[in-house]
């Protein structure tokens, strides 16, 4: 009988060690994942213009070329809140646009617009995956999201009309810029992402440039730590 009592109550103990060391993988395992989720980040885009307008000091409108170029470098860091299914997101972004500048009337182009960016953005998402046992994991997957930024940077014009096709281009000055922009995001694998957004910018006035903004639209990938 006395062993019988030792068996059971080393095997109990062997149980409790057992439950108590899988406790703690789970508890790892979870903690790794919200950090590989929620962690740095760094992200890519590419997309185009879709075509926005401005007005020439000396009299005037422009409209930019539908189908420019739009090419995204971004590094962030997103934190989860706890009590609501939120995501929040700041990131460095720099962003290179190239357009042609036209005559609103006549179509006739003016000059050639090529602009680099650096702005500070701050995003805030829908953040489904708590409820991937109700919904699925590809449906918990997803995270639509808004944002905005501030910044500046530089542009540089050619005038198609005075230079040759194989001119440089020349600095022009410095400016300010902000946007905003809404999209969604679907992750896999916690670590890897796609998105797809609709991004409006407006860019300070110039000396010959005013009220000047360009939306379109970015595809890419994200890469979280």
């Amino acid at each position: 009988m006395r062993i019988f009592v030792l068996t059971l109550t080393l095997i109990s103990s062997l149980a409790l060690q057992a439950a108590d060391l899988e406790l703690k993988s789970l508890g790892d395992a979870a903690s790794g994942q919200v950090k590989r989720k929620y962690g740095p980040y760094v992200g890519v885009g590419i997309g185009e213009t879709l075509g926005q307008e401005g007005n020439l000091r000396g009299g005037g409108r422009i409209k930019s070329e539908e189908g420019a170029a739009i090419f995204s470098l971004e590094v962030g860091k997103s934190w989860k809140l706890k009590r609501v299914p939120l995501m929040f997101s700041v990131d460095a972004e720099g962003t290179f646009m190239s357009t042609t500048l036209s005559d609103y009337k006549t179509g006739v182009a003016l000059a050639d617009m090529n602009s680099l960016m650096f702005t500070l953005n701050g995003t805030l998402a829908l953040d489904l995956y708590r409820y991937r046992a109700r919904i699925g994991k590809f449906a918990a997957g997803f995270r639509p999201y808004i944002g905005g930024g501030l910044g500046g940077g530089q542009t540089w014009f050619l005038n198609p009309a005075t230079t040759g096709a194989n001119a440089l281009f020349s600095m022009d000055e410095f400016i300010n810029t902000w946007n905003w922009y809404a999209g969604v995001e679907w992750t896999w694998k916690d670590q890897y992402s796609v998105f797809a957004e609709y991004r409006d910018t407006h860019f300070g006035d110039m000396e010959d440039l005013t009220g000047y903004a360009t939306d379109g639209y970015l595809v890419g990938f994200r890469y979280r730590y």
